[in-house]
């Protein structure tokens, strides 16, 4: 698992009573006994994490893919709101919604970004996750073909790409083929990539007849004479895209925290919306391109699916749990609210009415 992730900063050292004890004791300064007493609180206060951030532990937060859905939590890490709030946060790259479930509930992270519907369904095995907010609420890809696939029935007997099994690009898609009257793996063979960049050069050799591919790459894909078939936000599907997640046990034990990492991503998204040109510097950043039409379009098309109060859809959550009944019965019997959490969201909200 190591191999697939990134961390986008240097964690901070942590300072432990001994070594900084041992300091003091070595020091051939004359010191009283009061000013001691002193040094020995302070040290021990900034141990625990009461004092300076710098000696507080960092709270690590899995990214996915570089695409415009990381965007706040991006605009958050660079904008300072993350050190605004107290909050010494590493982001770290995870490829994979498996893997990135798998650090989730180890507590390797205490926070993710990560596809609703892979949450309902860890939830369903009694996975300790829960939705905190809902980045984006809306199925954020295209479905892009070579020639020929001119509507959605010229896919019966193709090979449609995805990022993995269990990820966003692969739930949306199954409910577009349902919503089209087509039959996933038996009328459309869906194959996983291991990741949205590897889609499109497999569209190009031949081997993909399309793929899933969430911005910019789609645009990227029509840009080379690919065909977009659908953009997915326009189909009609309610869909739990891109939500922030953490555990029930890590806010009972750390919700100040938490608090103050929802406050930072609700400042950076009223960033996104007022401040394109830093914005555009963050996406250049992240996705490692200066081309402005692609950045314009990025920004473009997910600054408005951004919301500073950013509540999960409960109705996409249920369209997961209706798919998720298909095969696994016991889904019925859950219902949105079993899989969020939205006390933070609700204290923070009053908590800005009352000023």
């Amino acid at each position: 698992m190591e191999n697939a992730r990134t961390k986008f900063n240097t964690p901070v050292l942590q300072h432990s009573n001994e070594a900084r004890r041992s300091a003091i004791m070595k020091s051939n300064v004359t010191i009283s006994k009061m000013h001691l007493l002193c040094l020995m609180i302070t040290v021990s206060t900034l141990s625990w994490g009461w004092g300076s951030p710098a000696f507080a532990q960092a709270v690590r937060i899995a990214v996915g893919a570089a695409s415009v859905a990381s965007l706040p939590t991006w605009v958050a890490h660079d904008g300072g709101y993350f050190a605004r709030a107290a909050v010494p946060a590493e982001l770290i790259y995870i490829r994979g919604g498996p893997q990135t479930m798998s650090a989730l509930v180890s507590g390797e992270v205490p926070f993710a970004q990560i596809y609703g519907g892979a949450l309902v369904a860890a939830g369903l095995t009694g996975v300790d996750t829960v939705i905190v907010a809902g980045l984006i609420n809306q199925p954020f890809s295209s479905v892009i073909t070579t020639k020929g696939i001119d509507k959605p029935e010229d896919l019966r007997g193709k090979k449609i790409g995805i990022s993995t099994f269990g990820s966003a690009t692969d739930f949306a898609l199954r409910l577009a083929l349902k919503k089209w009257g087509l039959k996933a793996d038996s009328e459309v063979s869906i194959l996983q990539m291991r990741g949205v960049p590897e889609i499109l050069p497999a569209m190009a050799s031949g081997a993909l007849h399309g793929g899933v591919l969430s911005p910019p790459t789609n645009m990227m894909a029509i840009r080379a004479g690919f065909k977009e078939l659908a953009y997915l936000p326009q189909v009609g599907i309610s869909f739990q895209h891109t939500s922030l997640a953490t555990t029930r046990r890590y806010i009972e034990k750390n919700r100040p925290t938490a608090l103050k990492v929802m406050r930072a991503y609700s400042a950076a998204i009223g960033r996104i919306k007022a401040d394109k040109a830093f914005t555009l510097k963050v996406l250049s950043k992240y996705m490692s391109t200066t081309d402005s039409v692609v950045l314009d379009y990025s920004y473009n098309v997910g600054q408005p699916l951004f919301r500073t109060v950013s509540y999960p859809t409960l109705e996409g959550i249920q369209a997961a749990l209706d798919f998720l009944a298909e095969k696994e019965p016991k889904a019925k019997q859950f219902q949105p609210k079993d899989f969020v959490d939205l006390s933070l969201l609700q204290e923070i909200e009053k908590a800005e009415a009352k000023k």
